[in-house]
């Protein structure tokens, strides 16, 4: 018996690129959109015990999705619409659930006077994604304030701890474990509503004078530098004032090799941030993996340094 027969939520070919913020990539061979732990669960046990695999999609800004699609089962996990449940104040916690938009989990960490989030305002996606990639801006990161994660690990439901996450820059534990994200369990700081609410609405006009509303993107495409990984000679090259919050941040070097414009197909790095790759209209997986090639060699050649994507590439 097929997976949509077991069960009749299921879809069938359904377009990835639809449900991303990149709009890349072909379809999945089955899928299914929920905010409903049991359901996913059921969906993600029952597609394991037909050997189908299995993938789990938070608000979708983070990733690239191959032209081929997905051969198994995609469950795009998250809630549009969160209820008065989705954030709640639990004693010294603030306990999220992962489907939430991680500007919802500000909006209302904010609403509460608690601190520490308030400069994650403006990034794209779900909570689920912000751990998964350890989201930050502003030298902070998700992971600060976080006290556990509950997951799914294929056969039951558990809290792994911040230390068991493995947090590093833009990297998780979730990364190298096929593990699901369903809630999160942070210890903030009290805070000056006001204060936390301008820091917030301050943050966010900056985001939205760097780069116009509504791209096909997925925010930053590679991983900014720490400085400790830089060579004394790579460091040479370099004007000091260009490391921010210790990190060297990629879209300089990009810039300095004359990223910007590079285009492939359909698929091109902006204008106005060395950094971000635009899908113009009818981009592929195929192109964006020529032109991701064609800038690690540009870099390579110039500085030495082997660029990492922070984007996560899918099928």
């Amino acid at each position: 018996m097929t997976l949509d027969k077991i069960l009749p939520q299921i879809k069938k070919r359904v377009c990835l690129a639809e449900k991303t913020y990149f709009q890349l990539g072909g379809p999945a061979r089955y899928f299914l959109e929920t905010n409903n732990v049991k359901e996913l669960i059921e969906a993600v046990k029952t597609a394991k015990h037909l050997k189908i695999p299995a993938l789990v999609l938070g608000g979708g800004s983070n990733v690239a999705v191959a032209d081929r699609g997905w051969s198994g089962l995609v469950v795009k996990f998250h809630r549009q619409k969160p209820r008065a449940k989705t954030c709640q104040l639990v004693g010294r916690e603030f306990i999220c659930e992962a489907s939430a938009p991680l500007a919802y989990l500000v909006r209302q960490s904010i609403r509460r006077h608690l601190a520490g989030l308030e400069k994650l305002a403006g990034i794209p996606g779900c909570v689920s994604g912000a751990l998964v990639g350890n989201a930050g801006a502003y030298g902070v990161a998700i992971s600060d304030h976080l006290a556990w994660v509950e997951i799914f690990d294929g056969q039951k439901i558990r809290r792994v701890d911040r230390t068991a996450c493995h947090f590093g820059y833009r990297d998780s534990i979730f990364k190298h474990r096929p593990w699901v994200v369903l809630r999160a369990g942070f210890i903030l700081p009290k805070g000056d509503q006001k204060i936390l609410l301008a820091e917030a609405r301050k943050i966010i006009k900056i985001r939205a004078g760097k780069y116009p509303v509504d791209l096909k993107c997925p925010g930053s495409f590679f991983k900014n530098i720490p400085v400790q990984k830089l060579t004394k000679k790579v460091l040479a090259q370099i004007d000091q004032a260009k490391i921010i919050e210790g990190k060297l941040p990629v879209a300089f070097l990009l810039e300095s090799v004359g990223a910007k414009g590079e285009r492939v197909g359909d698929m091109a790095v902006s204008d106005f941030h060395a950094n971000f790759i635009l899908n113009l209209g009818r981009g592929k997986f195929s192109d964006l993996k020529k032109l991701v090639a064609k800038l690690k060699v540009k870099v390579k050649k110039k500085f030495g340094i082997v660029l990492a994507e922070e984007v996560r590439y899918i099928g």
